[in-house]
């Protein structure tokens, strides 16, 4: 009997460890992708759906030169994302972590990526992942700078680069969470309780790309 159950804890581990690096193995195929990125140029358009902000949406320009290197211009309008969204999760792969299968929804794998080091920003992050080892949606949960949510879509671009990615996020206290930046505070309008939470939502749409 004791043998019995030494050996279903062996197989039960080794099962799981096969999981945990086939997840990984896939996160990485993810990050190898991200990281074939040229530089480029391309037009957006932003639309903002916050309730204490009145702001139409805007046409602008976006420069890419890394994940961690972007340029928005604006025309009036001084918002941009600190950074590119796959240079968040790029921070995540480039440093070690475990990669914990969840499951599967929608043909898309879902892995929860938790860093190993203790000092890191990003507590963890749970990704959708598709047949073609892209990005369909993750969640970031931080330490101090709190969470949000990022849906990608796909089209015939080069390097599988997304069309469109929309952020959702909480809003409390009429502040912006602080993966982004910008002079939104001059389109705020009073509300009746700034302690009220609420969800605040950023759609950008990326095209005409031209790659250097």
């Amino acid at each position: 009997m004791r043998l019995v159950l030494v050996l279903t804890i062996l197989i039960c581990s080794t099962i799981h460890y096969s999981q945990s690096e086939s997840a990984k193995n896939k996160i990485l195929l993810v990050k190898e992708n991200l990281d074939k990125v040229p530089p480029y140029n391309c037009d957006v358009k932003i639309k903002i759906d916050v309730s204490f902000i009145n702001i139409k949406e805007r046409l602008g320009k976006m420069t890419f030169l890394g994940p961690n290197d972007i340029d928005y211009k604006l025309k009036g309008f001084a918002f941009l994302p600190k950074k590119e969204m796959g240079g968040i999760s790029s921070d995540l792969f480039n440093s070690d972590f475990i990669a914990v299968p969840v499951g599967n929804e929608n043909e898309n794998d879902i892995i929860k990526v938790i860093p190993m080091d203790i000092n890191a920003d990003i507590v963890t992050g749970q990704f959708w992942i598709n047949k073609q080892n892209l990005i369909s949606k993750m969640i970031i949960i931080t330490k101090d700078k709190g969470s949000y949510t990022a849906a990608f879509s796909y089209e015939d671009i080069p390097y599988d680069i997304p069309s469109k990615i929309e952020m959702t996020f909480d809003v409390k206290n009429q502040k912006m969470p602080a993966l982004l930046t910008g002079d939104l505070e001059s389109y705020s309008e009073e509300i009746q309780d700034v302690n009220e939470i609420s969800k605040g939502k950023i759609s950008i749409e990326y095209f005409n790309h031209s790659f250097q």
